[in-house]
């Protein structure tokens, strides 16, 4: 019988051999990557304060 996670993790590539990506291009996504996180955090506290603010009304 063979071990469920074992199959799961033989299942997951998500690289393969044959592509190249340049240290620029993730360069340039982890700014972008990094850029949204903050536009989520700063929405998500911006939603806190409003709740507050509506609550106190």
């Amino acid at each position: 019988m063979e071990n469920k996670k074992e199959i799961k993790v033989e299942r997951l590539n998500f690289y393969s051999n044959y592509m190249t990506v340049a240290k620029d291009q993730l360069a340039q996504n982890h700014l972008k990557l990094t850029y949204q996180r903050n536009l989520v955090s700063d929405l998500d506290q911006k939603h806190k304060t409003w709740a507050k603010e509506d609550a106190a009304s």
